[in-house]
């Protein structure tokens, strides 16, 4: 997702979250390629419960309606699947769907303020923008959410799923606005005591030991690669993370480019069998070593991945959370051409 797709997409969340009173809501659309027997789920992203079934006749969904005490981010699957379609936000007023179920996708959705909204998130193109203030201004929108509504739902999902775009500290702060009976549950309390073991590992401080077994089954370090005098990148990932395996061939070819100029690669397998780990390296060819069997969760707080920090030559942490182009401007700051 790009830096004005997700800047869009919280505004709209502001939006959402002032509506407070019970409203109605009104789902009806089109559905390409259905089977007579295809029928649709929505469900609550937040909740993951049900809210609705769409039944389907002659290409169109047969109109459905209800009420919802708050706004609420939906997702749609054909029934008996687990594949994810797309979301949509279900809001007050008529919602238009047009579904393809030949590759199972919303490909577009609408009729109400915020979604026609968030439905143009998607033909805005990438644009270069300042790091610092993109951050500052994503994190004082999610914070001016939560501030207005600290008891809605949608103001928990919304920190959750931003999560690993700050600080720790910063992703604390946010949880503290939260109401009470939101940071009770299992799910904040969870993602609190996760960032909470981060504090010692963010950008400016020293890294800090991290040690499990190479792909022989011998013992290995953090600190056999780190603050030796090289710029080393830690790449977290696992062989049941998709988003992960995705990501691989994009620091394979970084590796390629900047090795020769001192940088070094070192994966971090996540809660993952080192045999599965190890398959994946041999299937794609990853170069650089890897440490398998190791604790990042509880030394680096490391809760989503795929996820990357960047130690600078004396071990300093110098970049947490750098993917794709983000990554590749960093080493070319570093490195240049």
């Amino acid at each position: 997702m790009n830096k004005k797709l997700i800047i869009t997409a919280l505004l709209i969340f502001v939006a959402v979250a002032v509506l407070g009173q019970r409203f109605t809501w009104r789902i009806e659309g089109a559905v390409a390629n259905a089977m007579p027997t295809d029928t649709l789920i929505v469900v609550n992203a937040e909740k993951r419960s049900t809210i609705t079934t769409l039944h389907i006749k002659d290409g169109s969904i047969i109109p459905v309606s209800g009420t919802l005490d708050e706004p609420a981010v939906c997702r749609i699957a054909k029934k008996g699947r687990q594949k994810w379609m797309g979301e949509f936000i279900l809001e007050s007023g008529t919602i238009n769907l047009d579904i393809d179920l030949g590759i199972e996708r919303i490909k577009h959705f609408g009729g109400t303020p915020m979604n026609d909204e968030y439905a143009n998130m998607f033909t805005i193109q990438p644009q270069d923008t300042d790091m610092n203030s993109f951050h500052k201004r994503m994190y004082e929108t999610i914070t001016r959410v939560v501030a207005l509504h600290p008891d809605y739902a949608i103001s928990a999902y919304l920190v959750e799923r931003f999560q690993t775009m700050f600080k720790p500290s910063e992703m604390i702060k946010l949880i503290e606005k939260l109401s009470p009976d939101l940071q009770a549950t299992p799910k904040m309390e969870r993602l609190k005591e996760n960032l909470t073991l981060g504090l010692d590992t963010e950008e400016g401080n020293m890294f800090k030991e991290l040690t499990g077994k190479n792909p022989k089954g011998e013992a290995i370090a953090l600190s056999e690669f780190v603050g030796k005098g090289s710029y080393v990148l830690a790449d977290f990932w696992a062989s049941w993370c998709v988003p992960c395996l995705d990501e691989i061939p994009s620091v394979i070819s970084l590796y390629d480019k900047y090795k020769d100029k001192g940088l070094k690669v070192i994966g971090v397998t996540v809660r993952d069998a080192p045999e599965k780990s190890e398959s994946i390296v041999q299937k794609l060819g990853i170069p650089f070593p890897q440490i398998y069997e190791s604790k990042p969760l509880s030394i680096y707080g490391v809760n989503a991945i795929p996820h990357t920090i960047l130690f600078a030559p004396d071990g300093t942490i110098l970049a947490r959370g750098l993917r794709g182009d983000e990554l590749g401007k960093k080493l070319k700051e570093i490195f240049g051409e």
